[in-house]
């Protein structure tokens, strides 16, 4: 999923750019070549962009205020993205080497903790006390997501309800904040963008699961990273609910090797697609994707609000 910055939002975000790289400012010339760096595989500002649509779709307009919060947001996504890129070891990100490949863990750790710190100096100084409250909230669950699935790596009795408590808590709570946080106005508010944005975030996990049991000729994507992490995804658990008891055994016994080959992962993904998990993962991201687009129903007709309709349809796996 690539999506285009609405125009409609389109100075905002460029604002938010400057703001964001106005944060990042530093004396300390290490700091300064690892944003560089990492300025290169910025994704697609979809945190900043949920933030100001939601505020737009709410409010009437986007304060500047908002611009600050959503650099806080985004400064907590990346923060806990290097801290993770060191918890999975991982090499690579966007095509990039990690922080803790080039420098080592030490400097990632201290890193991600700057980027939280920044985070926290734009809250104390921007926030509301029920916004600082939210962004709180959502930095335990994130923590609390990640711990929930290192616990629950190869456990083939990992059920769907577990595994969707934790990707609410890994991702769809702060994407779900983004949109509180937009939506929140000193004025006060019968709007609740809680739960459009807790469905928008399990869908776009779900979808990213998704992804990594597709070959990269439809994706552009690398596959079958989740299966060599031995990560516990949808389609996975999809997969071993459809096999029996013995077939299921046979099938952790494959992917439980420390070091899986190409061909495994390959007859993984295969043989999940072949039984019909690929298509249960389909249909439980359009679920909530309906559900996300049935929450904007509550919000008044604007060019905002169709923007938020749009990004969400974009999710559609039929589109992948």
């Amino acid at each position: 999923m690539t999506p285009k910055i609405p125009h409609i939002i389109a100075q905002e975000m460029e604002k938010f750019e400057q703001i964001y790289s106005q944060q990042l400012c530093t004396s300390v010339s290490l700091i300064q070549e690892i944003s560089s760096q990492l300025a290169q595989q910025r994704g697609k500002k979809l945190r900043p962009m949920l933030t100001c649509l939601s505020a737009g779709a709410c409010i009437g307009h986007v304060p500047d205020k908002k611009l600050y919060l959503a650099v806080a947001l985004e400064l907590l996504h990346n923060s806990s993205l290097i801290h993770d890129d060191v918890v999975d070891e991982s090499d690579m990100r966007r095509g990039q080497p990690t922080v803790n490949h080039r420098w080592g863990n030490k400097i990632a750790v201290l890193t991600g903790d700057f980027y939280l710190a920044n985070a926290m100096a734009l809250l104390c100084q921007y926030a509301s006390s029920d916004e600082m409250n939210i962004v709180n909230q959502t930095a335990v669950e994130m923590s609390e997501g990640e711990l929930l699935q290192q616990q629950s790596s190869l456990r083939s009795d990992l059920s769907i309800q577990a595994y969707n408590a934790t990707i609410y808590k890994k991702t769809a709570s702060l994407l779900s904040a983004c949109c509180q946080v937009g939506q929140w106005s000193e004025e006060g508010t019968a709007i609740n963008m809680k739960k459009f944005g807790t469905h928008f975030g399990m869908a776009f996990q779900m979808r990213d699961d998704l992804l990594d049991y597709m070959p990269a000729a439809q994706t552009g994507k690398p596959y079958g990273n989740d299966l060599i992490e031995h990560k516990m995804t949808l389609p996975l658990i999809h997969y071993i609910n459809r096999l029996g008891e013995h077939d299921a055994q046979h099938l952790m016994k494959m992917i439980e090797s420390p070091m899986l080959g190409d061909e495994v992962v390959m007859q993984v993904i295969a043989g999940a697609d072949n039984s019909g998990a690929l298509e249960d993962t389909r249909r439980d991201i359009n679920k909530e994707i309906d559900l996300a687009i049935e929450e904007l129903a509550q919000l008044p007709q604007s060019e905002y609000k169709n923007s938020l309709v749009s990004l969400t349809e974009s999710l559609r796996p039929e589109l992948i």
